[in-house]
């Protein structure tokens, strides 16, 4: 007991200090979606966690709900200057629909690739309507995830071949308001060994990096391949990224697990790769991360924990991680060190990672989760998430935005 009295006394004492650090004063939170009551559900959940972008001054969040007694996404968007989202738009069709990616194009527009009817499906979002679907051919496709290089998509996603799921990759030509798949490959060239889930995708100027999910050693760990020659869709051998444990447990087995990378490029360059990591079997859950080294035989470096100290009293689930051109970088998740379950974030320092930050307007009471994350070209912070006011109740989905201070 008076253990962990101490403890919650160096909690409550480190975080006036964190929050005077923080690189960021957030406004109050808003509300994205008015249509929300106790049969109504939520999600946040696409591979790489990408459901909120900005272009020019325009913020899209793009989501998963049961309104219509269907899952079906939808989307809504609001100016930066605007308090209110405007009304949500139908994306998907009359099928079931599940976790949308969204990223920002040029002058106010979108891309959006989801599954529907077990087949993805993508297409454009303009200021003044929306574009025509695009349906890729394959069925048992899944969990899309998108980027853009030089006037097209890149399209990520896990399809079963066989026995497993395998990561693919489509690239998608953009002719104004449509699009025209192009060429695509597996992203690991042999055949899938076990299952290979959950991509996400960054586009460099000369390089094509892919992260996931991947069962081949009979538990799970996160790997990644690159692809440096854009004229082709032929991909380096994959490498693993996530390390082994140094402890030994028995009930572990082959392996701990991991889950759910997230991907984004900051700086000139450089990017970084953050998931959830089960190595140190008393704590649960950490948040892990390795940076992308070019040049270098191995394609990413040494495993870094993100969550301070603190954070070793709670689990930390739905990792995602935002950077901007100026090299300002930071990650989010949620967690329940305070009781509650709360959406927290680390930024990169010059030694490191900063302590946690819990969200004002994203923590208290109830649950705060499912957090996806967006810096803008000035780095100002775009967060959206998953609330309930009480546990395992209700839904609303949540917007804040958090002004840089320079």
């Amino acid at each position: 007991m008076k253990l962990q009295i101490a403890w919650l006394g160096l909690l409550i004492a480190a975080a006036p200090l964190s929050a005077q650090a923080q690189p960021w004063k957030f406004d109050e939170p808003v509300t994205v979606t008015k249509t929300h009551n106790k049969k109504i559900f939520h999600h946040l959940e696409s591979a790489g966690r990408h459901n909120i972008a900005v272009s020019a001054d325009t913020i899209a969040v793009a989501w998963e709900d049961n309104r219509d007694g269907t899952p079906r996404i939808y989307l809504a968007r609001k100016a930066r200057s605007s308090r209110e989202f405007s009304q949500e738009v139908k994306i998907s069709g009359k099928g079931d629909a599940f976790e949308p990616s969204l990223i920002a194009l040029d002058n106010h527009q979108f891309a959006l690739a989801w599954e529907e009817d077990a087949r993805i499906h993508a297409r454009l979002v303009t200021p003044a309507k929306l574009g025509p679907v695009i349906i890729l051919g394959e069925r048992d496709a899944m969990q899309a995830s998108l980027a853009s290089h030089d006037q097209q998509l890149l399209l990520v996603y896990s399809r079963r071949d066989g026995r497993f799921g395998r990561i693919w990759m489509q690239a998608i030509e953009i002719d104004g308001q449509t699009l025209h798949p192009k060429h695509g490959c597996a992203v690991d060239a042999d055949p899938a060994q076990d299952e290979q889930l959950y991509p996400a995708v960054v586009s460099l100027a000369d390089r094509i990096i892919v992260a996931w999910e991947d069962r081949r050693p009979g538990h799970t760990i996160i790997m990644t391949a690159q692809n440096s020659d854009l004229k082709s869709c032929r991909f380096n051998s994959p490498q693993r990224i996530s390390e082994g444990s140094s402890r030994s447990n028995p009930t572990y087995g082959k392996g701990h697990g991991v889950a759910r990378v997230a991907l984004a490029q900051y700086g000139t360059g450089q990017v970084l790769a953050a998931w959830a990591d089960k190595r140190d079997f008393r704590e649960g859950y950490d948040i892990y991360s390795a940076n992308y080294r070019p040049g270098n035989k191995q394609l990413f470096g040494p495993n870094l924990k993100v969550q301070d100290s603190f954070g070793g009293i709670a689990q930390q689930w739905h990792t995602t991680v935002a950077g901007d051109p100026s090299g300002r970088l930071v990650v989010g998740w949620d967690d329940k060190r305070d009781g509650d379950a709360n959406i927290m974030l680390s930024w990169r320092e010059d030694d490191g990672w900063s302590d946690d930050v819990a969200v004002p307007g994203a923590d208290g009471t109830g649950e705060q989760n499912h957090p996806t994350i967006s810096l803008d070209r000035e780095g100002n912070l775009h967060l959206a998430w998953i609330e309930r006011t009480t546990v395992n109740g209700p839904t609303r989905l949540r917007y804040l935005f958090g002004q840089a201070i320079k």
